[in-house]
């Protein structure tokens, strides 16, 4: 049996993840990422605060706290003691107890971008192609191979292709056989968590709000965030909020103008302090075009079990799978489903080994 050769396509979690794994099964891999940096929707700043991914549950995603106790990351439980503000329109701003969910909300320190560094750091550097986007899959007379970049190079004699993107993007790929309709339309319903999403992040010289008992939650239904809670670390005091309003309505301000909103508003929460922070973020996922389509516009109401079988035409079902977080089944869109598609595929796999 002829030795197997996954081409990894995308690289966020997933797809860093499959090639660590895959690594470490002794199966050789090249993993190609559009972008000029690992991670895809994981992203944080250097002072280690999260623009993506935040947090992981223990309790019910026991991969993710696998994963961490293998690299031996170090991780804290998201801060919650205090009270919580609602600002329900433009009159005061009232304060409730503080809510505490179930499952311990955990973080890695240093922001979940120690994950991808973790995982990749003794890949081999010639089997990660940064700034390389597929354009074109196709079969051959050996297994499946890859068109890549505007120069269209070609890539070869790979056993399987593994898709760690969300579903939409694979309309960037043409594939030859191509991909039927069926698929093509069963692909593009499947919603691409946090494609919509946008976040808000300020960094602060302390976590003042703890000390006036809050626990740096806020809800608002007055925005323009709507959505608050603490994004401190060990090493740095923030704050950070999901934008309430549509990507649309984002669109029509500029970048100045909305961070001047973002402070106005956590002023009114949580006091002057708010209101000049040391350095302030906005990532906004809808206008990243490796992340995100036309039709993510409008985000999914929740996470949801995401239904991918039989979305793969039979030519294309032994030499393709999709490992993105949406193939993640029950947590389909969350960190844990990544690692939980990427397992199965590798499974596939290692059952075909001689």
């Amino acid at each position: 049996m002829r030795k197997h050769k996954i081409a990894i396509v995308g690289g966020g979690l997933a797809g860093v993840y499959a090639a660590y794994r895959l690594d470490h099964a002794g199966i050789d891999f090249d993993l190609f990422e559009a972008r000029d940096r690992l991670g895809g929707r994981i992203h944080s700043t250097e002072t280690g605060l999260d623009l993506g991914p935040t947090w992981f549950w223990p309790d019910f995603q026991p991969r993710m706290q696998a994963l961490v106790t293998e690299l031996g990351l170090l991780t804290f439980a998201q801060h919650e003691h205090g009270d919580a503000l609602l600002e329900r329109g433009f009159g005061p701003v009232s304060r409730r107890q503080g809510y505490r969910s179930g499952n311990t909300s955990m973080r890695i320190e240093g922001g979940t971008t120690r994950l991808i560094t973790a995982l990749s750091a003794n890949l081999p550097a010639s089997r990660i192609h940064l700034g390389t986007e597929v354009v074109a899959a196709y079969l051959d007379e050996v297994g499946a191979a890859l068109r890549l970049g505007a120069d269209h190079s070609e890539r070869h004699s790979y056993s399987h292709i593994w898709l760690a993107t969300p579903p939409r993007l694979t309309q960037r790929i043409a594939f030859t056989p191509a991909l039927s309709d069926h698929s093509v339309r069963h692909l593009s319903s499947v919603p691409t968590w946090m494609a919509a999403h946008a976040k808000y992040v300020a960094r602060y010289s302390h976590p003042f709000w703890r000390k006036q008992g809050l626990s740096g939650d806020a809800f608002s239904s007055v925005g323009p965030l709507g959505e608050i809670h603490d994004a401190s670390t060990g090493e740095a005091a923030a704050l950070f909020g999901f934008f309430a309003i549509s990507v649309t309505r984002r669109g029509r301000f500029g970048d100045a103008e909305l961070r001047d909103h973002c402070r106005a508003q956590l002023s009114r929460l949580f006091g002057d302090e708010a209101v000049n922070p040391l350095e302030d973020w906005i990532q906004d996922w809808a206008a990243e075009p490796f992340t995100a389509t036309t039709e993510d516009r409008t985000p999914p109401r929740g996470h949801s079990l995401y239904d991918l079988t039989h979305m793969l035409d039979p030519v294309w079902d032994a030499r393709l799978a999709l490992i993105g977080s949406e193939a993640g089944g029950e947590h389909g869109g969350y960190m844990e489903g990544a690692l939980l598609a990427v397992d199965a595929a590798l499974n596939r796999v290692l059952e075909l080994r001689p």
